[in-house]
């Protein structure tokens, strides 16, 4: 049983893109495939937590779906859980663009598994539940919290014993902009414009 593998969420709503981020293109590759390739630089196990599992046909990623369905991110961690074989998980989401090696073995380097996993926190002093890792015991914590409606990712990250990593831990790689994410047609734009200029 390796102790880290990866979960990428890519089940949501996407109510603010106007179409499902699994379908966000960039450079004519689907992002969530660019970012598997990066992925597995570092992890041996992938799942994906999709309904569309042709979306990933030929990529060697294992596509499982929504157990509680319907119920927000933390829906998408308990299902990751749930089919995985390692200790810990890695947690990131499908519309999150600049994912980054470096950082990802930088986090899991300062995994302690006497804790429930490893939460950065920003430097305005939020947590930051995405590019995060959790501990596969957590499934039946978050099962419970699930079956009550309580979806407030931040509020399950409170009540359990995360080691919270400050800013300036991590702050050298805040430059590569690892906690971006793309929830509108708005930000989408501005970042390819960004991603071509920075090209030319």
């Amino acid at each position: 049983m390796s102790k880290v593998n990866c979960i990428i969420l890519a089940g949501g709503n996407s109510k603010r893109m106007t179409f499902n981020k699994e379908f966000i293109k960039l450079n004519e590759d689907f992002l969530i495939h660019k970012s598997i390739k990066e992925l597995k630089k570092v992890f041996n196990e992938i799942i994906v937590v999709s309904n569309n599992s042709k979306h990933y046909e030929n990529l060697n990623v294992k596509i499982v779906r929504d157990i509680f369905y319907k119920k927000g991110p933390l829906a998408g961690l308990h299902s990751g859980l749930c089919y995985s074989k390692s200790e810990f998980s890695f947690l990131t989401a499908c519309d999150m663009p600049n994912i980054d090696e470096n950082f990802i073995k930088f986090l899991i380097s300062k995994l302690d598994t006497s804790f429930d996993g490893v939460i950065c926190v920003s430097k305005e002093n939020k947590l930051l539940p995405m590019n995060a890792i959790y501990k596969n015991d957590l499934k039946e914590n978050l099962r419970k919290e699930l079956i009550k409606d309580n979806l407030k990712f931040v509020k399950f990250i409170e009540d359990n014993n995360f080691k919270f990593l400050k800013y300036e831990y991590w702050k050298e790689f805040d430059k590569k902009n690892i906690f971006e994410n793309l929830n509108t047609i708005s930000e989408l734009e501005k970042f390819k414009t960004k991603k071509r200029l920075k090209e030319r």
